[in-house]
């Protein structure tokens, strides 16, 4: 166990020296016996994730010990460390599901809905293997990008702008040069990177990015 700054997205809280040695005195005074409690307590939570179908386990168990440890380091009382921590694995499960959930509507967004039966059609499991590599904040930027519609989506794309210091225009720019990227990514998945001006699916107007 070691003290590390977990990879972060945008205004998440990271993981410092003072929290991590909060942590390991919580778990037991003495610290070869808080490495081993730590490690039991990972593999519980790495377990717990596993099966309720989240697939960044690891990620999410790595979450929910940066969120104690900064209770932890904030003072809390906390009398029942493990239940705590399940407290704490649920919710973060929770907005996992939710991530899910909007990167799926993203998806919808990205490819027209005929082209999401995975049984049929190799598309949608191709742009998600896309998806994976990239990096996380970028990922999450396309996700809330492509999330909503109307005037929610607008508020939604302005707020965006704001927080990454761009101008709307040079925003839409950008996810327009990541789209185009991914739809080439899409085409070598499916041995069609040959064929340059092919089309990903009946893909959105790009009047709609």
């Amino acid at each position: 166990m070691s003290a590390v700054d977990f990879d972060s997205e945008a205004g998440r809280w990271q993981l410092n020296e003072g929290a991590f040695k909060a942590l390991v005195h919580a778990l037991h005074t003495d610290p070869a016996e808080a490495a081993r409690e730590y490690e039991r307590l990972r593999r519980r939570l790495v377990r717990y994730f596993a099966l309720h179908g989240v697939a960044r386990g690891t990620d999410a168990t790595d979450e929910a010990f940066n969120r104690l440890a900064k209770r932890l380091s904030e003072g809390e009382s906390i009398q029942n460390l493990e239940a705590y921590l399940a407290g704490i694995a649920r919710l973060v499960m929770l907005e996992e599901r939710q991530r899910v959930n909007r990167e799926r509507q993203m998806l919808m967004r990205l490819v027209p809905p005929a082209g999401l039966n995975e049984e049929e059609d190799p598309l949608l499991p191709a742009l998600e293997r896309c998806l994976a590599g990239l990096p996380a904040q970028t990922l999450a930027v396309l996700t809330r990008y492509y999330v909503g519609r109307g005037v929610e989506r607008i508020r939604a794309r302005e707020r965006l702008a704001r927080e990454l210091g761009l101008s709307q225009n040079s925003l839409r720019n950008r996810m327009l040069r990541l789209r185009r990227r991914l739809e080439h990514a899409v085409r070598v998945q499916l041995g069609e990177g040959a064929r340059e001006g092919a089309p990903l699916g009946s893909r959105v107007d790009e009047e709609e990015c």
